[in-house]
Parts: structure tokens; sequence; C-alpha cells
């Protein structure tokens, strides 16, 4: 411990103290529902990607719009926006919010399908083996999945899910990738651009970026 305890405190006394605390932050627990949630949906989307149906020529729209739908059905898609503008978000008016996320989330979740069909493609013949479901993290009122994906050449991607409950159903409000969360590397480039810009110009680069994109699958 770096704090330094009064040395007539019982040894004793602190560690149960510490247990106590660790207890109350964190809850480490084996796989349970939130990752049986989390499975589901990954599962059906390697048997997307697996499809040989959907590999065809004409059929990349069909792909792709299924599996967008798959991952909307487990993200929390006006929490990611929210938590991506932070302190932003509540300057924001009724309608503003509601284009960011349509536009937001769009971003978001070809960003998460490209990274997961990039890793899954490393893999070679993939399967649902390819992922490791770890454990729960109970923080708070999130719980945390921890996951790796397993490549053909032995690596190993830790990818990390943060979900909350919402009137039931169990749906991710971040991603964290090798380490790097997608909502705190957003934020931090929504940030950059809001310092010295407008909120309409902010969304003028989205639109631009989903625009540039879009022409670039159709090429």
């Amino acid at each position: 411990m770096t704090r330094k305890w009064d040395k007539c405190i019982n040894t004793q006394v602190v560690v149960l103290l510490v247990a106590m605390v660790s207890l109350t932050s964190f809850v480490w627990a084996a796989p349970g529902p939130v990752t049986d949630s989390l499975k589901g949906t990954l599962d059906k989307i390697i048997n997307v990607l697996n499809n040989p149906s959907l590999k065809t020529p004409g059929k990349e729209n069909e792909r792709k719009n299924t599996l967008l739908t798959l991952i909307k059905e487990r993200f929390d898609e006006e929490a990611f926006a929210m938590r991506a503008l932070r302190v932003h978000w509540e300057k924001r008016t009724k309608e503003e919010k509601q284009e960011f996320v349509e536009i937001f989330s769009d971003l978001l979740e070809r960003t998460y399908l490209q990274k997961i069909d990039d890793y899954l493609s490393k893999a070679g013949s993939f399967s649902e083996k390819n992922i490791l479901y770890l454990n729960e993290t109970v923080k708070g009122k999130y719980v945390i999945v921890s996951t790796k994906i397993l490549t053909s050449d032995n690596a190993e991607i830790p990818v990390l899910y943060l979900f909350t409950n919402k009137q039931g159903n169990w749906l991710a409000v971040d991603i964290a990738i090798e380490g790097v969360s997608l909502v705190k590397n957003y934020r931090a480039q929504f940030e950059e651009i809001l310092a010295n810009s407008s909120f309409a110009e902010l969304i003028a680069k989205l639109k631009s970026k989903q625009q540039k994109e879009t022409t670039e699958k159709k090429e």
C-alpha cells in the first residue's frame, strides 16, 4: 500500500477494511447472464460472417445490414453517445442529441464491426471457439465482461465490454479493444474538435466521414 497508516492500527483490521472496500468496488465472478447475452449476439455475428451465401457478389448490403442489426440489439446507442460527448451532452438540444446519436452510432458500430471482422479474419477458419469468455466484474451499476479473441498465429486480442441493465436487457455502453476504450478514444477526438469549433462543425465532420466511408465501400 502506498498510503501511510498509523502504526497503532492493527494489521488485521487494515486487511479487513481493504478487503471490504475492494468487494464494494469490484466483484469478480465466472461468466454469467451478462456474458450469456453477449455470447448470444457474438455467436450470431460469427454465423453471419461465416455464411457463404452472404459472401457472394450482390449480398454485401444484406450482410452489412444483418450485422448492424445484431450489434444494435446489444448496444445502448444513446449511452455510447452521451459518454462520448460527456460534458457537452447536456448543452445540446433534444434535436441535436438525436442527430448526434444517429450519426455517432453508425460510425461506432461500423468501427466495432470492422475491428471484429479484421481480428476474426486473422483466425483463419474461425468459429465461436475463437472467442474466450473469461469472467464478469461487477463495478457499481456496471458489469465488465472480459473476453479474448484467438487468432491463427496464437495471438490473444483482449476485448472488454462494459454493460448496464436497461429495462431488463443487458446493453454495452463501452468497449475496450486491446486496452483502448472506443468511448474514450472518440471523446478525445470530439473534445479537440469542440475546443476550436462549434457543435454544428462536429456534426458536419462526422457526416463527411460517414459519407466518405460509404463511398469507399462502394468502390
